[in-house]
């Protein structure tokens, strides 16, 4: 004869008690775990979005900068072509004051080599009329020449 079966008994062991406590721990890790690594993806993204926009910044600052340089190389090119026509324009001047200089020194030479000449023509004139002259006393004198 059977015995009749009892109802079972809900009985707890150790060890069932042990592995549901660590399935719960182990869900609730992994919850956290989840939640941690959605945090930390977004705030690399919101990271890596703001270094792409500051790095856009940088990008169009340079480029502004770069722009700037440029102009600045340009105007200094004109500059330089500013300084080197005057170099030339300061050499033509110093052989124009060269010439100038040769042609006043000619010029000068010129006038002592006729001052002289007329120094002469004024001694032939003035002993021209010394000899004029005495024959013009003479021939008021009477005095055969």
């Amino acid at each position: 004869m059977e015995l009749p079966r009892r109802a079972p008994k809900l009985e707890w062991n150790l060890n069932t008690i042990i592995q549901i406590i660590t399935l719960v721990g182990m869900c609730v890790g992994g919850v956290a775990i989840w939640v941690d690594k959605s945090r930390d993806i977004e705030e690399l993204q919101a990271w890596r979005t703001a270094i792409e926009q500051d790095r856009k910044e940088k990008s169009a600052e340079y480029r502004a900068s770069m722009a700037k340089l440029e102009e600045r190389v340009k105007s200094t090119e004109k500059d330089i072509g500013k300084i080197d026509n005057l170099q030339y324009r300061l050499s033509v001047a110093e052989q124009s004051t060269a010439t100038t200089a040769t042609a006043m020194k000619e010029l000068q030479d010129s006038l002592n080599d006729m001052n002289g000449d007329i120094r002469v023509m004024r001694e032939i004139l003035q002993r021209l009329d010394n000899v004029n002259g005495r024959r013009a006393e003479k021939q008021t004198l009477g005095v055969p020449g």
